[in-house]
This record gives structure tokens, sequence and C-alpha cells, in this order.
């Protein structure tokens, strides 16, 4: 079985954002920022896989070709609460047609790592539709697979795309069985996973540097 195809995104201000975030002593609304901008960043180079229709224009002068993107209204993004909020705002400025779904998923303990959904409004998915699951961190893939399988409950969609800040071998391993033809888009794919399931070096736990620790 071939591998899952995997994008790592490198845009020069892609690596300034992300290293933003990483940083420890960088604050909550900047980190909110980053991730905001690194969601933009990479839905940008995601709409590079669309295809574009020619139709003729006019311009002032004279006439011209116009280009429109194709499918751009048939994308639904699933967010994952509550750390996809800044991510998937940044993703509706470059995919503001898109439909979204929003889950609650929380991860258990180590190391049987049960996920827990307690709520999820997903609207239906057509056999044409685009479905990009948003979830900043993917470390072991659990949460990401659970969060898979209750989306396509609604219908299966012809492209499922998993975007992440930062991904592991692992995670896209676990995932990537299930779904081997899923695509995964991230910035940045770090080497290891520590006992408690958090991505070393990654960047911390995203859902409470970005509004708050709960404890």
């Amino acid at each position: 079985m071939k591998g899952p195809k995997v994008t790592v995104v490198r845009h020069p201000m892609v690596l300034e954002q992300l290293t933003l975030a990483r940083n420890k002593t960088t604050n909550q609304i900047a980190f909110r920022k980053a991730i905001f901008r690194l969601g933009r960043l990479m839905a940008h180079e995601f709409l590079r896989t669309l295809e574009t229709q020619e139709f003729p224009v006019e311009t002032p002068f004279g006439k011209t070709t116009g280009y429109k993107v194709k499918g751009n209204d048939k994308i639904e993004i699933i967010l994952i609460l509550r750390a996809s909020i800044p991510f998937v705002d940044g993703m509706y400025k470059e995919l503001p047609m898109a439909r979204t779904g929003i889950i609650s998923a929380w991860r258990g303990k180590a190391p049987a790592f049960q996920i827990e959904i307690n709520y999820s409004k997903i609207p239906d998915i057509h056999p044409d539709d685009i479905v990009i699951i948003a979830d900043p961190m993917l470390a072991t893939g659990h949460t990401l697979l659970k969060v898979a399988r209750k989306t396509l409950e609604r219908g299966k969609p012809k492209r499922l795309v998993f975007f992440s800040v930062i991904s592991t071998k692992k995670g896209i391993r676990h995932v990537g069985k299930e779904f081997p033809e899923a695509e995964f888009y991230t910035c940045a794919i770090d080497p290891k996973v520590d006992e408690h399931g958090y991505i070393v070096p990654g960047l911390g736990d995203a859902g409470d540097r970005a509004f708050g620790s709960p404890h």
C-alpha cells in the first residue's frame, strides 16, 4: 500500500509564523494571530490544487480572459473545538464560500487515548465535495481519526484533506492507514510524541495557548 500524500508548506512567511507559534514567550494574542495566519497561508497553498475556468471579461479598454476557481463552493471545513478556531478563521480568508462543520472532541489520558465526542453539527457531504478537517496538532492521530469517522457519517466526499500546523509521522501513519487516499497538509513534521501524547518539540497545548488554560 502506498503511503498517504503529504504536503509540507514551506513558504517563508509560514516558517516565520510557525517560529512565533513555537516560541514559549509568545503571548496569547500573538499566538492566536500566528495560528490564524498559518491557516490562511495553508489554504492559499491548497488552492493551487483546484482547477480554474476561463471566461471572457471586458476591461474599460478592451476584452481579455478572466478566470474563476472551480470547486471553491464545494468545500466543507470541519472545525474541532477549541484549538481549531483561529486556524479555521484564517482559512476562511482564502476559502470564504466554505461550509462549516463543528465537532467537540476530547482526548483522554495515555496510553489508551480514548476520544470522547460530545457535540457535532456537520452539514451533509456530497460526492463532489472536498472535506478539510482542521486540527493544529496531529500527534498520535487518535482525535483526527475519530473525527474523520464521525464526519464521514454525513457522506463520502471527492477529497478528504487534513490540515495541521504540526504533525508527526506516527500520527499521519495512524490516520492514513484507515484513509489511504486522504491528503495531509502541514507546516512541519516533528520527530516524536511524549508519554502524555504531546508533540516534541511541538508548540505546547494549542488550545491553552490560544485561549488560556482552564487549570
